[in-house]
C-alpha cells in the first residue's frame, strides 16, 4: 500500500515560488497568465497420419493366404516438427508487467522535499517518453480527448503543427492531462512516485541521470542554446534514469496529482521545462506549482500505470 505524500505546507510555497519565477514573461509561449511563477503461436503436433487397411479389391481368395505383412501401411511416427522448428527459436523472454513503451520501476522509501516528509512507492509503470503531440491528437480523434486551447502558446504550441508531431503536447491544462492518461487506461503519477522515478529510487540522482551538472544530456537553454519551444521526445538518451525513462529534466514541466496548496486548486509539476537555463531549475528534487486550469507552452503529460500483478518480479 503506498503512502501519498501530504500537501506541501503553505510556509514552503515560496522556495517553491521562486523556483518557477520566469513563469511571468511567458507572453510568448504560455496562453494564460500563470498562477503560479514557474512557468500467433507454433502449430501443435499434426495428428499421427493413420494407417491404410490392406487392399483387397481383387476378391475374396479360395483358400487363407498368408499375411502380406508388405503390403499393408505402417503407421506413420508422431510429427516433431513443430519442435525442431523450435529448436533455434529464442526464448520467451519475462514480462515486466508494463505496456508498451514504458518503464518498470521498482518500489521504495525515501525522504521527500524541504518538509522531510517519508515517501513509500510501489512497483510503477512510467511512460518512457513524454506524450507527444501527434498522440494526442489522435485521442482528440477517438473522441477521448479535448483540443480546447490547444494552441494557447505562439511559437511553443505543437498541436497540430508540422514538423512538431514528434515534440511533447503542451497546452494542456490539469483536466485534460488527466483525461488523456484515463484514456490510455493509465493516470497521472503523483508528486512522490515522479521523484522516486527521476532520482533513480535510492540511488537519490541530483539529476535523472546522474550526478554530472547539465550540459547536452537535456533539452533546456542552459549553456547559450536558448531554445523558443521543445524538442522531440527521446533526443537526449545520455540524460535517462536508470531505467531509460527520458526527459525526466528539461523539455516540459509533467503534471501530477499531488495539490501542493490548501485549497486544491494548486497541482505540483515536475522536470523543469526547455525555457531553464540554470542547473538547480532541474535537478530531480525541484517541484513547481501551477493552477488546474492553467495552461502553457512548457507543460505537458508523462502517464503511469500498476504493473500487471502476472508480471514477473
Amino acid at each position: 500500500m503506498r503512502s501519498h505524500t501530504p500537501p506541501l505546507a503553505t510556509s514552503s510555497l515560496s522556495s517553491l515560488f521562486l523556483a518557477a519565477a520566469t513563469c511571468g514573461a511567458l507572453a510568448a509561449a504560455c496562453g494564460a497568465s500563470p498562477a503560479a511563477p514557474d512557468g500467433s503461436p507454433p502449430a501443435g503436433p499434426a495428428p499421427a497420419a493413420q494407417a491404410a487397411p490392406g487392399d483387397s479389391a481383387g476378391g475374396a481368395p479360395t483358400a487363407p493366404a498368408p499375411p502380406q505383412t508388405g503390403a499393408t501401411a505402417a503407421p506413420a511416427p508422431a510429427a516433431t516438427e513443430p519442435a525442431a522448428a523450435q529448436a533455434g527459436a529464442e526464448p520467451a523472454k519475462p514480462s515486466d508487467g508494463c505496456p508498451d513503451g514504458m518503464a518498470r520501476v521498482p518500489g521504495g522509501s525515501f525522504v521527500m522535499g524541504p518538509l522531510k516528509v517519508k515517501a513509500t512507492v510501489g512497483d510503477l509503470c512510467i511512460d518512457r517518453t513524454e506524450v507527444t503531440a501527434e498522440a494526442y491528437a489522435a485521442c482528440v480523434k477517438a473522441g477521448k480527448c479535448t483540443d480546447t486551447l490547444a494552441n494557447c502558446a505562439k511559437e511553443a504550441s505543437t498541436y497540430g503543427v508540422a514538423g512538431k508531431e514528434k515534440q511533447p503536447m503542451v497546452c494542456v491544462d490539469f483536466t485534460q492531462a488527466q483525461a488523456y492518461c484515463a484514456a490510455q487506461g493509465k493516470r497521472l503519477p503523483r508528486d512522490d512516485e515522479w521523484e522516486w522515478a527521476a532520482r533513480g529510487g535510492e540511488e537519490a540522482r541530483p539529476y535523472p541521470w546522474g550526478g554530472e551538472a547539465p550540459k547536452d544530456q537535456l533539452c533546456w537553454s542552459g549553456g547559450g542554446a536558448v531554445r523558443k519551444t521543445a524538442c522531440d521526445v527521446g533526443s537526449f538518451p545520455a540524460g535517462a534514469n536508470p531505467q531509460g525513462i527520458q526527459d525526466l529534466a528539461g523539455n516540459v514541466f509533467e503534471w501530477t496529482t499531488s495539490a501542493n496548496d490548501g485549497n486544491g486548486k494548486m497541482r505540483v509539476a515536475r522536470g523543469g521545462s526547455w525555457r531553464d537555463g540554470i542547473p538547480p531549475l532541474v535537478r530531480t528534487a525541484r517541484p513547481g506549482g501551477f493552477e488546474v486550469t492553467y495552461r502553457c507552452g512548457f507543460l505537458g503529460i508523462r502517464c503511469v500505470v500498476e504493473p500487471a500483478s502476472t508480471a514477473a518480479p
